[in-house]
């Protein structure tokens, strides 16, 4: 009997090859690698298979006018076999339930230092100035502030995933400390199964159901799991000796559908809002995929007033224009009906009051409070500029 000593597979044409092989995923190709010496020297030989590897985690981090490359790495197979276990962390947008403000991260593959990242994302912009606001033309009793957002992160990765990262015995990742004292301790998630509609057990949860999501965890309950889309964060704050704050926020990786626009759902997407002396919010408008023509203008991050998870306004139907606007400031933007949510301190006596939603472009809206004489802006987050290490405000 006589013994093959080689791979009967690799006679097939190498462009052939190549092609099949792509096709596979990372774990299936270390996987095929390992079977037999000719395969390993194959895959090792053929950059251009692990490349398709990590396009999903390169491109969307790197402007769209540079080209792609492994840098640092010395192959795109090393940089893939380097962080494999953390590559489903990007790219992507996350919230977190923190008190009632809520937050914003957004993860990106660094080209500069080879490591995943995630930093935290803020809406800077100036403060209510009446020097800055200007009267409605078609009501000069109605006051329009300017805003003019710009968006910054955290100086230091909240999370940072390199070579050399590690799960302790506690299956978490403790990170560096930072400047401000400040560590952060990272851990997966336990996905847990709800089942009914009780309200309290639906406030426990997060993220909200009013929030589509793969999956989801109870706030309260900080245990170890193997979620890829629901992540926990331990920070303790050490200022001295005697000195230290502890704090749990449970963050969700927000779906890339909910933030990409398409033609039946054009404002569909990530966006910034005026909140004046709150500040800017980030708001997620949401276009429901069972009725594209409904609107609902949800927190991602909120103030006392309205919190985080709640929503900020609603319009029940987009395709309902109920005039075209005739005012110097948006001239010829259609405008729908609208209604907005108030509520005072700590969400007490919240109600929708009457509203209209001025659809200046696709990308900035205005938001007409009838009741209470004031427009406040909206603008979009490119979130792909964003990820890609640009200003993410146009």
């Amino acid at each position: 009997m006589t013994i093959q000593n080689h791979c009967r597979l690799l006679t097939l044409p190498t462009e052939l090859l190549v092609v099949i092989f792509s096709l596979l995923d990372s774990t299936s190709l270390i996987a095929l690698s390992t079977t037999c010496i000719s395969l390993y020297s194959f895959l090792t030989d053929r950059d251009e298979i692990w490349r398709s590897q990590v396009e999903h985690l390169l491109r969307p981090s790197i402007p769209h006018m540079l080209p792609i490359t492994c840098e640092p790495y010395r192959s795109y197979r090393e940089l893939c076999l380097k962080l494999l276990p953390f590559s489903w962390v990007v790219p992507g947008i996350w919230h977190g339930c923190r008190d009632h403000q809520g937050s914003i991260y957004f993860s990106r593959y660094s080209s500069k230092t080879g490591h995943i990242e995630v930093h935290e994302l803020f809406c800077m912009f100036n403060p209510p100035n009446d020097a800055l606001a200007s009267a409605w033309s078609q009501n000069p009793a109605v006051v329009i502030q300017k805003f003019s957002p710009k968006l910054d992160r955290s100086r230091d990765p909240v999370l940072k995933f390199s070579p050399a990262t590690r799960y302790n015995a506690n299956d978490e990742i403790p990170m560096s400390r930072d400047i401000r004292g400040k560590l952060t301790i990272f851990r997966q998630a336990e996905v847990i199964e709800f089942q009914g509609d009780d309200s309290e057990s639906t406030l426990a949860l997060w993220p909200p159901l009013c929030i589509p999501a793969i999956e989801r965890t109870e706030m309260a309950q900080f245990k170890r799991g193997n979620s890829k889309n629901v992540i926990q964060l331990r920070q303790i704050w050490q200022w001295s000796m005697m000195s230290t704050l502890e704090t749990y926020e449970t963050v969700s990786r927000l779906l890339p559908d909910l933030y990409t626009p398409d033609f039946e759902r054009p404002l569909r997407g990530l966006w910034v809002g005026d909140y004046e002396l709150h500040g800017g919010e980030f708001i997620l408008f949401h276009q429901p995929a069972e009725n594209s023509n409904r609107l609902e203008a949800i927190k991602l991050t909120g103030d006392p007033n309205v919190p985080r998870g709640e929503s900020s306004f609603i319009v029940d139907d987009l395709s309902h224009c109920e005039r075209i606007s005739t005012e110097t400031e948006w001239f010829g933007a259609p405008v729908v009906k609208a209604k907005g949510q108030i509520a005072q301190v700590n969400f007490i006596n919240h109600q929708f009051t009457p509203a209209e939603l001025i659809i200046i472009s696709k990308d900035r809206v205005a938001l007409y409070w009838i009741d209470l004489n004031q427009i406040n802006i909206y603008v979009r987050v490119q979130v792909d500029e964003l990820l890609a290490g640009e200003k993410g405000i146009r």
